[in-house]
């Protein structure tokens, strides 16, 4: 901003009198001379007031950046993006929850029933008609009764029921299941399905239409039979003979052994154990 310092002077007007025109000169020069010499004086003060115009310009520049970052200020809070964040974690627990219904409940069954069945050394090494003594366990027992023509499919469905039954009621299986012949005629044969268990400690109504019971036991003689259904027959015609040859007579009920599920493994693959029980003591 700037000021500008106008002095101006004006005299006007007469000396009155009569006076010498060299009075009067002189008070004329004397007059213009004191007149003159204010006149400079004047100028210094008009040059401090030229200095004043400095500390106003400083004046405008400070108001003036002050307004522009208080403008800039604002949006750098709105775009802050922390309200991004809490939304990932709020999915991550929800898709983790249903992992926690694992199902080790479905396998546990057929756990205990791979690890009771021999070994496939073990059944290598039986012999034929190898003297043995069973002993009784508690078991789960199904008593049937079928033609020929269905034998080890009637068979195959008792087990299977026995071991949904023990599944249900929570008896854990020991032993490969078992068949025993009780009596048989021309047109059908009555047995018992056997399914070995840790213990059956409930009413026996528990488990219907099975009942709790033990394994055969006893001194036996024990055959293997390896392959299907179809050549069971020429097995027990050797176990006949071998009999016949000792002059052993062997009680009626006699008893199979499924060391093989016959659920998992191929029917020319199967292994059953025989056991006779002989009413008079082997031939040597």
């Amino acid at each position: 901003m700037r000021t500008r310092a106008i002095i101006t002077t004006g005299v006007g007007g007469s000396i009155g009198g009569r006076a010498s025109a060299g009075v009067a000169a002189w008070l004329a020069l004397g007059l213009a001379a004191a007149m003159a010499q204010p006149a400079p004086t004047t100028p210094p003060p008009a040059t401090p007031a030229t200095t004043t115009p400095a500390p106003a310009t400083p004046a405008p520049t400070t108001p003036a950046p002050v307004a522009p970052p208080s403008a800039e200020a604002a949006p750098t809070t709105p775009t802050a993006p922390a309200a991004a964040a809490p939304t990932p974690p709020a999915q991550t627990p929800s898709a983790q929850t249903p992992p926690a219904t694992a199902t080790p409940a479905a396998p546990a069954p057929t756990a205990p029933a791979a690890s009771v069945l021999p070994t496939d050394e073990a059944i290598a090494a039986a012999g034929f008609a190898d003297e043995v003594t069973l002993e009784a366990r508690p078991a789960l027992v199904r008593k049937g009764k079928t033609s020929w023509d269905d034998l080890y499919g009637a068979f195959r469905t008792a087990i299977a029921e026995l071991k949904a039954i023990a599944a249900r009621e929570g008896a854990e299986m020991t032993g490969p299941p078992m068949v025993r012949f009780l009596s048989s005629s021309d047109d059908a044969v009555d047995f018992e399905a056997i399914l070995p268990v840790k213990e059956a400690g409930k009413p026996a109504s528990a488990y219907a239409p099975a009942a709790p019971g033990t394994t055969p036991s006893g001194k036996t003689l024990r055959f293997v039979h390896h392959g299907g259904y179809d050549t069971m027959e020429q097995t027990y015609d050797e176990i006949a003979n071998h009999l016949d040859e000792r002059n052993i007579i062997a009680e009626d009920a006699f008893v199979e052994e499924y060391v093989r599920d016959p659920d998992t493994t191929p029917e020319t693959a199967m292994a059953i154990f025989i056991y006779v029980f002989p009413k008079t003591a082997p031939a040597r």
